[in-house]
């Protein structure tokens, strides 16, 4: 939540924000699937549940900025990551690729509408 907020206090856009957040999730993830320490992957899981609960409750509440549709596809996946990190939680063998892969293709997404975005403008997206 620190590191959420941090970021999206900085200059950085809201798509650009909840990049880094997946970037930083991402990380953590890879680096407690690599560990044997339980409390690494606990911990790892415990944060990954935190950013989808946040993700769900901002896209159930409608605030009229995202289409319906977008919403209820963000809702899907914070729920099935939410589910499966659960079960991680539960049995310590389950590996944490799937939360990994769902991760890193919303972040591809952030970072390729992002630098959409910029080239429409004229920004150079580096």
């Amino acid at each position: 939540m620190k590191a959420y907020q941090s970021i999206a206090g900085s200059s950085l856009t809201g798509r650009e924000a909840d990049a880094a957040c997946f970037r930083m999730l991402i990380d953590e993830l890879k680096a407690a699937e690599a560990s044997s320490d339980h409390t690494v992957r606990r911990h790892a899981l415990a944060r990954s549940q935190r950013l989808w609960a946040m993700i769900m409750n901002a896209n159930v509440q409608d605030s009229g900025l995202t289409p319906q549709e977008d919403r209820q596809l963000f809702v899907t996946l914070a729920h099935r990551s939410q589910l499966y990190g659960i079960r991680a939680m539960l049995d310590p063998a389950l590996p944490l690729t799937p939360l990994i892969r769902i991760a890193e293709n919303v972040r591809d997404g952030l970072e390729l509408t992002g630098s959409h975005n910029m080239q429409e403008f004229g920004a150079d997206a580096t």
